[in-house]
């Protein structure tokens, strides 16, 4: 079995290592890199089997003579033009392709650029003529299964691989079948088959121009071509022909739970390894199915968010688990370069904080506007989807990157039993406004009438509108907070902590100028014409702590 895979400059990986402890199942978020690895592997066979059709086993000017191989016969990866597999497609120099197998061998293989038709292939120099002539893995690559044609001639073993190297094993499952009803492995497959699905498995006719291949609903019923039946029964009849036909193979499974119903997804895992023990095969899986990896043993799991590493707790799988519904993409290469992460209500909130920031010509302007990396407290991973809370957000951040700082700034009108934390620079720390929400620090009465000048005009176009709006505030608000907005007072203060400002305190402000149905989301325009001295001290003690909080 392999134990060990090292890819350097293949697709998007620079240079990684996968332990392989046996079977395994490699989980993580989409495009991480899982089919990658995958396909890294199925090249380093196909690279190594067509170096050794040479029969040239000696070294040539201190190494390996180099062999062509078209873009046509290399079945390992579907692309259209060589340079697709070079990292960022930097068309230069060698990929590297390592595998260190139980049996105490290792080999480099190296793919060499040529053109984007043609590459050659050849082993490092480090490994002997010895090693190299015996060594062997068979890998075969098993993408998702495609659409099923309704005729399938029989084709050579050639043929087949080319055909799966492009992502289309449905235009030879036909002859993968018929190929298992020619080994003892068939009686094993129809067990299989009617035990997940009850169903009869009909030995396939390859004698005419096109193979029939069909099974049977009930004892007795009627045959059907099994192109006529669910995707979910054909995706499990390719796995497991696959593995009856191929012992003694290193099966390399790209999301084998594609088109398969939750019941069906936490049977099939076991029933691969199962049938995978027997056959002396091992299993390569990736896959991002919740079910599966609750059904993994731990060190079977080998998590791939940022770097690949193998489970060590039930506990871990559980955290992966819930993590793969919560991260995407971006955040994986957030958590990884950002400073921390902050949760806040909603990207107005974000607006509203830079503003402030570069008024104050604040430290953490810089982070605020080029580094940030932020979230709401509650959001939706898609639409349609429960709310992710910030909690679990953090909780699964942390298997990308468990040092990764996280606040959370909540509303004064969250839940009271949410306490806030102290300010460490570790761990995720909570902050709570005092006023009822971030806009509410908007309420400056000098601020307000600079904006109403900007909005409607300067002088006496704005005479009328600024003299409506003070009046509203003289009748709203006391003459002591207009006087001195920041100095205590608990008529105001209590005001602003019960009443939402974004519905129920700045929009009659502003109608009170003129300015009927303003949107909250371009109240940072209001903040934007704040001074210095205009803006509430908690607010920079805000922006203080979100410095702290990320140890910037």
């Amino acid at each position: 079995m392999i134990e060990r895979v090292t890819i350097r400059g293949f697709k998007k990986f620079q240079e990684v290592t996968f332990n392989l402890p046996g079977h395994v199942v490699i989980a993580g978020p989409n495009n991480t890199g899982k089919s990658t690895v995958l396909q890294a592997i199925a090249a380093w066979d196909l690279a190594l089997n067509r170096w050794k059709q040479k029969h040239d086993f000696q070294f040539h000017r201190g190494g390996y003579a180099k062999v062509p191989i078209t873009r046509q016969a290399f079945s390992a990866v579907p692309l259209r033009a060589f340079d697709l597999l070079w990292r960022d497609r930097a068309y230069l120099g060698a990929i590297e392709i390592e595998i260190c197998h139980t049996a105490g061998w290792t080999i480099t293989m190296e793919l060499i650029a040529d053109s984007t038709e043609q590459v050659y292939v050849r082993p490092k120099k480090d490994v002997s003529p010895t090693i190299v002539r015996s060594a062997d893995i068979q890998a075969v690559y098993v993408p998702p299964m495609s659409g099923l044609g309704t005729e399938e001639p029989v084709y050579q073993l050639p043929k087949v691989n080319q055909l799966l190297g492009q992502s289309k094993p449905g235009e030879v499952l036909r002859n993968l079948l018929v190929q298992a009803h020619q080994s003892a492995a068939w009686t094993t497959l129809q067990e299989s088959i009617s035990r997940l699905f009850h169903y009869e498995l009909i030995p396939p006719d390859s004698s005419g121009a096109h193979i029939i291949a069909e099974y049977r609903s009930r004892p007795g019923g009627p045959t059907f071509d099994i192109a006529s039946a669910g995707s979910g029964f054909q995706q499990v009849l390719m796995l497991l022909t696959f593995l009856h036909t191929r012992p003694g193979a290193v099966l390399l499974l790209d999301e084998p739970d594609a088109h398969l119903h939750v019941i069906l997804q936490d049977a099939i895992y076991g029933e691969l390894r199962s049938v995978a023990a027997k056959r002396r095969s091992q299993l390569i899986i990736a896959t991002h199915s919740e079910v599966i990896i609750d059904s993994v043993e731990p060190r079977e799991l080998c998590m791939l968010l940022d770097q690949p590493r193998i489970l060590e707790s039930t506990v871990e799988r559980d955290r992966l688990s819930r993590s793969l519904g919560y991260l995407t993409h971006t955040d994986i290469m957030l958590a990884i370069s950002a400073p921390g992460i902050l949760y806040v209500e909603g990207y107005t909130d974000i607006n509203l904080l830079i503003e402030w920031a570069k008024i104050l010509g604040h430290p953490v302007y810089e982070t605020l506007t080029t580094r940030l990396f932020w979230k709401p407290t509650v959001w939706e991973p898609r639409a349609g989807a429960s709310g992710v809370k910030a909690k679990d957000h953090y909780e699964a951040l942390r298997l990308v990157r468990p040092e990764l700082p996280g606040l959370i700034l909540l509303d004064g009108d969250d839940e009271r039993n949410i306490t806030e934390t102290a300010i460490t620079g570790q761990g995720l720390q909570r902050l709570r406004w005092k006023r009822y929400e971030i806009e509410s620090y908007l309420i400056h009465p000098a601020t307000l009438e600079r904006f109403i000048e900007k909005e409607v005009g300067a002088g006496a176009l704005s005479i009328e509108s600024k003299r409506d709006m003070q009046a509203y505030l003289e009748q709203t608000f006391t003459p002591a907070f207009l006087q001195d907005p920041f100095k205590p007072n608990p008529l105001v203060d209590a005001y602003l902590q019960q009443r939402k400002a974004r519905t129920e305190v700045l929009p009659p402000i502003l109608a009170a100028a003129g300015l009927h149905g303003f949107p909250y989301t371009r109240f940072n325009e209001i903040a934007s014409v704040m001074l210095p001295e205009e803006i509430h001290p908690e607010v920079k003690e805000k922006l203080d702590a979100i410095q702290r909080a990320f140890g910037l």
